[in-house]
């Protein structure tokens, strides 16, 4: 019993990742980002809060692949100057 949980827990999460990593960028973020917005934002208190906080990280962190994606638009000074402000 324990282990069909184990194991239908492990499907469960490398189909969210597979979905996650094979889904464009710019929908990605866009979800991400309405998501965050749906648990209260980053202003939200506790597990909501750091949970919606991590999700915009996410949601704005640099995108890998090609130069001409439209998701990939700043340059490494300006991901570095963004990373700065955040901080």
């Amino acid at each position: 019993m324990l282990e069909s949980i184990l194991v239908g827990l492990i499907v469960v999460a490398a189909t969210v990742y597979a979905a996650w990593a094979l889904t464009p960028a710019v929908s990605r973020n866009r979800f991400a980002l309405r998501l965050a917005q749906g648990l209260g934002g980053p202003e939200a208190s506790g597990l909501r809060g750091r949970t919606a906080t991590w999700l915009h990280r996410l949601a704005k962190a640099p995108v890998g692949g090609c130069g001409n994606c439209p998701a990939n638009t700043l340059t490494p000074a300006e991901r570095t100057q963004q990373k700065e402000q955040e901080k």
